[in-house]
């Protein structure tokens, strides 16, 4: 495991997010452009907030 992944990996788990537990989207990753968007939860002002699952990727963002 490189050192990107073990970063993300503990990323995850100090923000307790498990991504086997995420609900999947169709969406496309606006940084990547892969379809790997989950949802992690609703944040301010009714915005979802989504996770990247690409493993070079990782980053979070909120749509409206």
């Amino acid at each position: 495991m490189d050192y990107r992944q073990q970063n993300i990996n503990t990323q995850l788990e100090r923000d307790g997010i498990v991504i086997a537990s995420l609900e999947s989207t169709d969406r496309e990753c606006p940084i990547c452009r892969k379809k790997s968007l989950r949802i992690i939860g609703e944040g301010f002002d009714n915005r979802t907030n989504y996770i990247c699952t690409n493993k070079h990727c990782n980053c979070r963002n909120s749509l409206a």
